[in-house]
């Protein structure tokens, strides 16, 4: 659920192109696009003498698809957390050594329980790796002019349809993910959010299909149409809302955990079932958990780590821009997704698409 700058993802990719070309032997990685800083890459190269190479992907979808297919050749991965009974259920992933788990570090309590609780069996095919929230990505200059009166910090700018409308002249864009913006649909309700109880579903695409003519575009990435002045608000994720305004400086574009409560996410590093460097891939697990590390990913994907932003390891990064992911006062109100079976999310995907072409 990482979505960096458009710029620094085309530099990243074109160097990680030529690594690629190392030979064999590489040890290969399989994340969200621009989660992995350059560095990162070759300070791995250069400490192990194994050419790191990262393989990316855009949407969960694809990497569900491609991990369920096998013969990946990957020997490390990162998938959201909901998606791991599935993998599971079809042998594509292997279990981590207890073990070793407890050597690397220790994650953020409270969110860990609401892992746990989420996905049980996340205890023995996941490392958790990066965390953040689905939120509202606002203009504020432009959303003050046509929405005075509204609260920023609310899922009101999305859903309440006298403010969808009042916005549509500058852009609402939503992020193609059907199971996230179903659940804080419900949430918004005041129904359970992980719900698959039709008259639920029912109510959640109710409220979608009204603000639907008000909504400029569906898609993975909602921070360029922000930046190009294409959309002032978004329902996307922190990692690509806090961009703008951590390294480009854009103060005015910000990012809001909504009061009325939203998902957490969890992306987890798996281990592939057909991974064939069995030693190596260790190696590359201890690696990315080592404090260092991990505040350097952090500071790239602009997404909270297995360790606390108190650590000494975090102390050069924007801690402000951070604590905006998950902001304490507002971390009982956060919850995550529950697994769907297949069958229920070809019903999400379906009704969700149906939506979209006005059916």
């Amino acid at each position: 659920m990482i979505s960096g700058l458009m710029t620094t993802a085309t530099a990243v990719v074109g160097l990680l192109g030529t690594t690629a070309l190392a030979g064999e032997g590489n040890l290969w990685f399989y994340a969200w696009n621009n989660t992995i800083p350059l560095e990162v890459v070759q300070e791995f190269g250069e400490r192990h003498g194994t050419a790191l190479v990262v393989d990316t992907f855009m949407v969960a979808d694809e990497a569900e698809a491609r991990l369920a297919a096998g013969r990946t050749g990957y020997d490390l991965a990162v998938v959201p957390v909901e998606m791991l009974p599935r993998l599971v259920s079809i042998d594509a992933l292997r279990k981590f050594d207890p073990e070793e788990r407890t050597q690397l570090n220790g994650s953020h309590p409270r969110l860990m329980e609401k892992l746990s609780e989420a996905v049980p069996m996340a205890s023995d095919y996941a490392v958790p790796f990066l965390w953040g929230t689905t939120g509202v990505m606002v203009d504020i200059d432009d959303v003050r002019e046509r929405v005075p009166e509204s609260a920023l910090n609310s899922w009101d700018l999305v859903f309440n349809p006298e403010y969808a409308e009042a916005l549509s002249d500058c852009g609402i864009s939503i992020v193609d993910a059907v199971q996230e913006v179903v659940a804080v649909a419900l949430n918004y309700l005041g129904r359970d959010p992980n719900s698959m109880a039709e008259d639920d579903l029912d109510a959640a695409f109710d409220l979608l299909a009204g603000i639907m003519p008000y909504v400029r575009t569906i898609d993975g990435s909602q921070q360029e149409q922000v930046l190009q002045n294409e959309a002032c608000v978004a329902l996307t994720w922190s990692s690509d809302a806090l961009a703008p305004q951590s390294l480009l400086g854009r103060d005015e574009i910000r990012y809001f955990v909504p009061q009325e409560g939203t998902v957490l996410w969890a992306d987890v590093l798996v281990w592939p079932n057909d991974s064939g460097h069995f030693e190596h891939s260790h190696v590359l697990l201890k690696y990315l958990n080592e404090p260092g590390v991990l505040a350097k990913i952090s500071q790239f994907s602009l997404a909270l780590t297995d360790i606390p932003t108190t650590h000494e390891a975090m102390q050069s990064l924007d801690l402000e821009v951070l604590e905006q992911i998950a902001p304490k006062h507002l971390r009982d109100q956060l919850f995550m997704l529950t697994p769907r079976t297949g069958e229920e999310k070809r019903i999400l995907d379906r009704r969700w698409r149906r939506m979209q072409l006005g059916l």
